[in-house]
């Protein structure tokens, strides 16, 4: 089915008309519908916009986009944020540049934290050669507009030429802030054509016709402050083929600022490209960890290993994904995608790899690179493009599943993955004639949606960058139109509440009122509601605290199943697991039954919940007779007459009470 929806114009003079978004939908008992926002214009149309750069999205959903356009004839870097569901105003990140900006790359922290790097000029060397640098702003929490730049690294260029084409930044961050750029620098484009008066870079003997030297460089940020690991790459002197996208290296993060990071580089000169891998502690490198093989069932591995994905989970658990080129007599003859393994560093075997293995499915021709998000007990999601088809893998610590083809794309598959199961995909795509980016948002379970994104204006689509933020939610950008008056466009994928877990009182519980608590569930939207469930029904609702009492009248004597469902602005929903509830506030009953033709009686204490406690049981009779300790008794009165039985009862969760019996014996 399919359904358009509208959004209103916000009040920005910077935005046009509303766009639209066409939803379908596959229902399962899971699933909740109108979780993938339409699109919205943040910038433009306009004849200054060049470029779309990046995504990126914190646990507490806030975060934004980052892309490139002309002010006053010079390049800038503007950022548009993302908090509370609603899209800021962009702002100009590089403010203090004067001679124009390119390569940016953003990362979110929470709070609304965002970071974002770009490269720069600096200088013009006495040569007349422009000297490069990596600068960085922040916009940090509670503040209105991006900080002064910092510089990263001073000298980013080729020192002969200046070539800073391919520095290509990316950045990896944690919940609190401290965070990671990886980036390259190549320091000797390898003039093969010798020295000459101009002063040009003299020739280099180790190098091959389209070779370069580069170090792949990784500097660390934490409390507005840079520090430089240096070269990580295993032989930095050694050349290599020239940096392009395909060979640019990777990083991720864990929760608690470590880091991951793989790239490209041959063992020594000459020889294939393959992908490497360091943890990084802090400031300080590990060892370097090959990541893809050199050599598979005794045949070498003769084509290059590109395309690095670095995949990081809470813990340091890691993954990096990559593709093997195919070439003919060697192990891999047809392109084919590899995953490898880093178990978490408190897991035995965390400081190695698990051993490279080829991706199900994923082996073509012209096969595009992985894009991947990994979550708790090993569950991740790798996402690519084969031969013009969306394909994705799901799997976890049991193995990967089948390869699925979601529908036909004409460029990268983005993946990200939510930890309650599923997860979102999105890729270029057409719609009729019209190009769309079509995002699919997958539930536990196997329900999902899907949805065909596009702007105001009609028009090709380039820079698709999408952010996740771990908890399922993700923010998407991209441009769209033609050139003169393309448009920067936000989508936001609101998944439903996070998982969250319920407390109540141990043991059997006494109280007239019984407390319980549970834990936030968050939603990166606005704020979430919570319902009470006993046995399955509803008992309380419209709840924002995280704590409650339940009345014991209302519930019954026994064990019952608490539940509380969280629920978000779009009415998706997230139950919590069942948690078992022991109830018992009655007393013991006390029936009485006539015996011997009505001149005895037979007195019996029960208790439904739990045993009696005999040693406390006390029977008067009425008629100057007792029994003690005893839960069943029977007795003869040696009159006729009128008589009350006063039994003292309690149960061994010490509900106890005085029960009046009034018989009458023959």
């Amino acid at each position: 089915m399919g359904t358009h929806l509208h959004v209103p114009l916000l009040r920005r003079s910077w935005l046009v008309l509303p766009v639209c978004v066409l939803l379908s939908w596959v229902p399962a008992p899971t699933s909740s519908l109108g979780a993938i926002h339409p699109a919205q214009v943040v910038a433009g149309p306009s004849n200054e916009i060049i470029e779309v750069d990046g995504a990126a999205m914190a646990p507490d959903g806030t975060g934004g986009i980052v892309y490139r356009a002309r002010a006053d004839g010079v390049v800038h870097v503007f950022a548009v944020p993302f908090a509370n569901g609603v899209w800021g105003a962009p702002e100009e990140v590089d403010s203090e540049d004067r001679f124009g900006a390119s390569q940016p790359a953003i990362a979110a922290g929470e709070g609304g934290r965002l970071l974002v790097v770009w490269v720069q000029p600096r200088n013009v060397s006495s040569a007349g050669v422009t000297l490069y640098e990596l600068q960085s702003a922040t916009h940090d929490p509670g503040s209105e507009t991006f900080g002064q730049a910092i510089t990263v690294d001073a000298n980013v260029g080729e020192p002969f030429s200046g070539n800073a084409g391919r520095v290509e930044p990316k950045l990896a961050m944690s919940p609190s802030g401290q965070a990671y750029a990886v980036y390259r620098v190549m320091v000797d484009e390898c003039n093969l054509g010798g020295a000459d008066s101009s002063g040009a870079n003299p020739h280099n003997d180790e190098c091959r016709q389209g070779d370069a030297v580069v170090e792949v460089r990784v500097a660390r940020y934490e409390y507005l402050l840079w520090s430089q690991l240096g070269a990580v790459n295993r032989a930095p002197q050694v050349a290599m083929p020239r940096p392009t996208p395909e060979n640019a290296p990777a990083i991720g993060i864990d929760v608690e600022g470590r880091g991951v990071v793989a790239w490209s580089e041959p063992a020594n000169a000459g020889e294939p490209m393959r992908v490497w891998s360091r943890r990084l502690f802090g400031s300080v490198q590990g060892t370097v960890l090959p990541a893809s093989p050199e050599t598979l069932g005794g045949r070498p591995v003769s084509g290059n290993a590109e395309a690095p994905e670095v995949i990081v989970g809470h813990y340091g658990e890691a993954k990096v994904a990559y593709r093997i080129d195919g070439r003919a007599r060697s192990a891999v003859p047809v392109s084919q995608l590899f995953v490898n393994t880093l178990a978490s560093r408190f897991d035995t075997g965390g400081g190695e790899f698990s051993g490279p293995a080829a991706l199900p499915g994923a082996a073509a021709s012209g096969i595009g690179g992985v894009s991947g998000a990994l979550g708790e007990h090993g569950a991740y999601r790798l996402g690519w493009d084969q031969a013009g088809a969306v394909t994705l893998l799901s799997g976890g610590e049991s193995g990967a599943g089948t390869p699925a083809v979601l529908g036909s794309s004409s460029g990268p598959v983005l993946e990200t993955l939510n930890p309650a199961g599923g997860g979102t995909t999105t890729w270029r795509a057409t719609a009729g004639s019209s190009p769309v980016v079509r995002a699919r948002e997958d539930y536990a379970g196997g329900a999902y949606q899907t949805a065909a994104l596009a702007g105001n204006v009609p028009g090709p689509i380039t820079g698709l960058c999408l952010g996740g933020s771990g908890e399922g939610d993700a923010l998407i950008g991209w441009l769209q139109g033609p050139a003169g008056r393309a448009e920067v466009l936000g989508g936001f994928v609101q998944a439903p509440p996070t998982r969250f877990g319920v407390t109540v009182p141990t043991g059997w519980v006494r109280s007239r009122q019984i407390p319980i608590e549970w834990e936030t569930a968050s939603d990166a939207v606005a704020g979430v509601t919570y319902s009470v469930f006993v046995d399955g029904h509803r008992l309380l609702s419209g709840q924002t605290g995280t704590t409650a009492r339940l009345p014991a009248s209302e519930l019954g004597d026994g064990p019952h199943e608490v539940q509380v469902l969280a629920a978000d602005s779009l009415g998706q929903g997230t139950m919590s697991a069942q948690t078992k509830l022991e109830v018992d506030i009655g007393v013991p009953a006390v029936r009485v039954a006539s015996i011997e033709h009505g001149r005895g009686v037979r007195v019996t204490v029960r208790d439904p919940i739990v045993a009696v406690a005999r040693s406390a049981t006390r029977i008067a009779f009425g008629d100057g007779a007792h029994a003690r300790g005893r839960a069943r008794v029977e007795h003869r009165y040696r009159r006729a007459g009128a008589y009350t039985i006063t039994a003292y009862v309690r149960d061994k969760n010490g509900n106890g009470a005085t029960v009046h019996v009034r018989v009458r014996a023959r």
